[in-house]
């Protein structure tokens, strides 16, 4: 059974390589190369991850010695130019109108801009004046999250544009999230324990000068697969011709209430992340070793992957609703394992496994959800607005975070923790400092329960809602 089995399936990719079965609109060719550039995009957005403006980067904390509230400033003011450029990015998606599409020519221009800024977060003179130094490294990270913004949003956006099908589209986001998380999976392994071979480590500056232009450009080049190997597939009609301004984009997305659930839920899952900046720290200052950070950092990393997989049977069983609850009350669980086991090594990581284990699906149902959202406006108003509900809604969580981004600073410096990062070697310093960003973290998990308790789209409503679409648009046409 188990050959026949086999050999269908590789019978079904043959057939259907270049031609999507019927019912579906994405060939196994475009899956594969939606998800074989993911892997390029993503190690982009994860080496992002190393510039960080919060007190637990450490190239900007532990190597430059800028302060957690000075970090934080800075990230407010990058949350200020984000609710400035909103309004510009999103027109600027929604009137894009290219034979490559809505999305893609962004993956082919933005690539490059972004690996070159991002290499020169590593380059900011550290002996220059203090005061220089926050202000370059606030204008290139401003210039950086402008490029890799665009560069990231495009090829989200391509997943929920590539199939108008929920399920399909579900699946898609799944799996394809399993084999791009390979390229942040590698670099956040490999960086660690190459950068112990570098003087300073993770807390000098030759690791990421070396190592950021050789992961930079594997990623740009993987990322290009996409845009070679995919299409957008928005039901319109033939003649329908994108222009959106601002202004009439708030008064067409004010009665989505989907937008509005989303949002919220975006922005009280803001710290929800928190215990996971915690290992960095955790490998760095309690094991002492930067190879333990890259073991640790492969074995997490792994952690997200079955819940990812699982996700469209999640779904479909139990509802994208339940689902988004369900993982947000066991990262909250297994967070407070971690308030009670600091002192054990491994107990505290095999409970930051089982919460990251817990929360892998959750970036699937909300990137499908997003994608119904864009759905439901469209059947709503007639138009498509995935620039605008993205960058509107990232305006609102940008004005959110101009005053969470002060919480946990605030409480690192209250405990002793300024400029000098060797403070955390010490015990008592170091462990408020982790109990309150674990604390943090639960109450976020909880608080993001509350709006998806509203959320109310079914598969089948959703379903409903294309075959109506398509309606529209053929007459339209005619």
């Amino acid at each position: 059974m188990a050959k026949i089995s086999i050999t269908s399936i590789i019978g079904e990719v043959r057939t259907h390589w270049k031609k999507p079965a019927e019912n579906k609109y994405i060939s196994y060719r475009e899956f594969a190369a939606y998800s074989v550039g993911g892997i390029g995009v993503n190690t982009i957005n994860a080496l992002l991850g190393y510039v960080g403006l919060s007190a637990n980067c450490l190239l900007l904390g532990s190597a430059y010695n800028i302060e957690p509230m000075h970090l934080a400033l800075m990230a407010s003011i990058m949350n200020v130019i984000n609710l400035v450029k909103a309004p510009f990015i999103s027109m600027l998606i929604d009137n894009t109108n290219t034979r490559y599409g809505k999305f893609r020519p962004y993956l082919l221009y933005t690539g490059i801009p972004s690996a070159i800024l991002l290499i020169a977060m590593a380059f900011i003179p550290t002996e220059i004046n203090y005061v220089l130094k926050c202000v370059l490294l606030t204008a290139v990270y401003c210039l950086l999250l402008i490029f890799q913004g665009l560069y990231s949003l495009a090829y989200t956006s391509l997943a929920q544009v590539i199939t108008p099908n929920s399920s399909e589209r579900t699946s898609l986001l799944s799996i394809s999230q399993f084999i791009y998380s390979l390229g942040p999976s590698i670099v956040n392994m490999l960086l660690p324990i190459l950068a112990g071979l570098f003087p300073g480590g993770m807390t000098g500056f030759t690791a990421y000068r070396v190592l950021f232009p050789v992961f930079s450009l594997i990623g740009v080049a993987l990322g290009l697969v996409t845009f070679k190997g995919t299409e957008e597939k928005i039901i319109v009609a033939k003649d329908y011709v994108a222009k959106v301004r601002f202004l009439d984009g708030i008064r067409e997305i004010r009665s989505n209430k989907y937008f509005w659930i989303l949002t919220f839920y975006n922005i009280l899952s803001s710290l929800k992340y928190g215990i996971g900046s915690i290992l960095g720290w955790y490998c760095i200052y309690v094991m002492e070793s930067e190879t333990a950070l890259g073991i640790m950092n492969a074995v997490i990393g792994t952690a997200s992957v079955p819940f990812m997989l699982l996700a469209p049977m999640f779904a479909k069983k139990l509802g994208k609703r339940f689902s988004v609850i369900f993982f947000n009350l066991a990262r909250a669980a297994f967070a407070f394992i971690m308030l009670l086991t600091g002192n054990n090594t491994v107990l505290f990581l095999a409970a930051l496994y089982l919460a990251t284990l817990s929360i892998g699906g959750d970036g699937v149902m909300i990137s499908s959800i997003t994608a119904d959202v864009f759905d439901y406006q469209q059947w709503k108003t007639g138009k498509r607005l995935e620039g605008f509900i993205t960058q509107f809604s990232g305006m609102l969580v940008a004005l959110a975070n101009m005053g969470l981004s002060f919480i946990l600073p605030w409480f690192y410096e209250r405990y002793g923790l300024k400029n000098d990062y060797t403070v955390l070697f010490d015990e008592s310093i170091r462990t408020p400092v982790f109990n309150i960003t674990i604390i943090v973290t639960i109450i976020s998990c909880l608080l993001t329960v509350v709006p998806i308790l509203f959320y109310d789209m079914t598969g089948k409503k959703q379903a409903e809602i294309i075959e109506e679409l398509k309606i529209r648009a053929e007459t339209e046409t005619e």
